[in-house]
């Protein structure tokens, strides 16, 4: 029988109530290391007995966990609420006061829990970094001249995500977007960006609502628009600034002066469903929270991240805080646009079609904010009225259970979202543009129609990949067939790099 081992072990041992392990550790029966993957893309690796003991103390678990493991600020934060363990940490520092597991601990004891330690690092104790910045990307370093342990984490107490250094995510850094951007920048003439400037804009305020399974009035899409041409101003985020934002993007019913001052959650539209989806966190955890989010947004401005990483981070904080009642999803990808133009890798004027990517992946999108909300939800109980109008959580909703995630898949499916952005739907709108101009010069030699019908019979072909179908025949009523087929023929010609990348 399998013997649980580190975070595993500290789990089931203190019976800590925390999202599941995406990975765990256990003391096979086995002669030979195992690893299983399961659909839902959790791992359990095995290792063989005489590779550790299966009777292991909690320091010798933490131990374990703080080698071999991915940093989980969540277990320890829920770990180190245990009188237990830090009288154990304690006695740890006390017995080997130069060792670096034991100095990590009680570092991150007083850090996520406040404890205090009878503890000095002896002199010439080498210094220790949480992260390894080898397998991790790394935040500005902050010493402790307490435990000789250099605090090298993303943003801060009060939010912090991790972002592993995978074999996806250093090959996606390897891309170097933002030169592949200047690139594509500078090779389209003025005039044609400005065009492709335009559906771009169009584009990502259809998608950031199409994410919602909205369709927004003129109205409302004019005031996205006009959020979106904000991206980019200088400054640090603020209350004061956030809300200005999201009191552009909403109903004047709907719009806020300060972050949300009540619990608020999600529920899918239904008749009494009275269930949460996801219980953000509370409200005095909110502001706190947002001052972390906007540190981590600042290190794409710094220099600190890569700006897609930073943006990411940053733009899933908020949406995870969820600061307003209304408005936090389209503001949370506007914030993706805003960081990525303060620190220069997208051009003032011009956005990349983000929002568009993730509708036409919105399985994974919803699978991501999913992956952090659904986990957590769980773990509280709560009583929602009968008309779903408030909510009263009855479990505590600690810091640590909403502060600390792995980002890492986050950042990966963004940046592979702008990839293709700049790689193929910047490519592809300029392409569109250039065969839309050749074909209303050949047309016009000989066809009399007014400009916006010959610009909606064009779409049309195109959309028809290069014919016009008998369904929409009608449009062109008064053209005879032989016409209708000239005009195909030049469509079909000019437009056939287009619909080649389209299909």
């Amino acid at each position: 029988m399998a013997i649980p081992l580190g975070y595993n072990a500290l789990i089931t041992r203190f019976n800590l109530a925390v999202p599941p392990l995406r990975q765990t550790f256990w003391l096979g029966v086995r002669a030979a290391e195992t690893r299983t993957q399961a659909l839902d893309g959790t791992e359990r690796i095995e290792l063989p007995r005489g590779r550790a003991s299966a009777r292991q103390s909690t320091v010798e678990q933490l131990t374990f966990a703080l080698k071999r493991e991915h940093l989980n600020l969540t277990v320890l934060g829920a770990l180190f609420e245990h009188r237990q363990v830090l009288t154990e940490i304690q006695e740890w520092l006390t017995r080997r006061p130069t060792s670096g597991y034991a100095r990590q601990a009680g570092y991150l004891a007083h850090w996520l829990a406040g404890a205090d330690f009878e503890y000095r690092a002896p002199a010439g104790s080498p210094r220790v970094r949480l992260l390894n910045s080898d397998d991790y990307l790394v935040g500005p370093e902050t010493s402790s001249p307490q435990f000789a342990v250099v605090n090298n984490l993303l943003g801060g107490r009060e939010f912090s995500p991790l972002v592993r250094k995978t074999g996806t995510l250093r090959e996606l850094l390897a891309e170097d977007l933002r030169t592949k951007v200047d690139k594509a920048m500078d090779a389209i003439e003025p005039e044609m960006l400005g065009r492709a400037a335009d559906y771009l804009y169009l584009s990502e305020t259809r998608s950031t609502y199409g994410l919602e399974d909205e369709v927004p009035n003129s109205h409302r899409a004019a005031k996205f628009r006009q959020l979106l041409e904000m991206a980019g101003e200088p400054g640090a985020l603020s209350e004061e600034k956030l809300c200005d934002w999201q009191n552009l993007i909403v109903t004047p019913l709907s719009a806020e002066s300060s972050y949300r001052t009540s619990q608020n959650w999600l529920s899918r539209p239904g008749r009494l469903r009275n269930i949460a989806d996801f219980i953000p966190p509370p409200v005095e955890q909110v502001a706190p929270m947002m001052e972390a989010v906007g540190r981590v947004a600042a290190y794409a401005t710094e220099g600190v991240l890569d700006p897609v990483v930073a943006a990411t981070c940053a733009a899933f904080g908020l949406v995870f805080v969820h600061p307003f009642f209304d408005g936090n999803g389209r503001l949370h990808r506007f914030l993706l646009h805003h960081v990525l133009r303060q620190s220069g890798f997208t051009p003032a004027g011009v956005v990349l079609p983000i929002s568009a990517r993730m509708l036409k992946q919105l399985d994974r999108y919803s699978s991501l904010l999913k992956s952090y909300s659904k986990p957590r939800t769980e773990l509280l109980d709560y009583r929602l009225d009968s008309d779903s109008a408030t909510i009263c959580v009855t479990t505590p909703q600690p810091l640590w259970l909403y502060a600390y995630f792995d980002a890492t898949e986050i950042c990966e499916f963004v940046l592979q979202c702008c990839k293709l952005c700049v790689e193929e739907d910047l490519a592809s709108e300029v392409e569109y543009l250039r065969s839309h101009d050749q074909t209303v010069r050949e047309l016009e030699t000989w066809l009399d129609m007014r400009q916006s019908k010959l610009n909606s019979l064009i779409d049309i072909i195109v959309q028809g990949h290069g014919s016009l179908s008998r369904r929409k025949r009608n449009f062109v009523e008064e053209l005879t067939d032989e016409q209708v087929g000239r005009i195909e023929e030049v469509v079909a010609r000019n437009f056939v790099k287009y619909i080649d990348q389209q299909l």
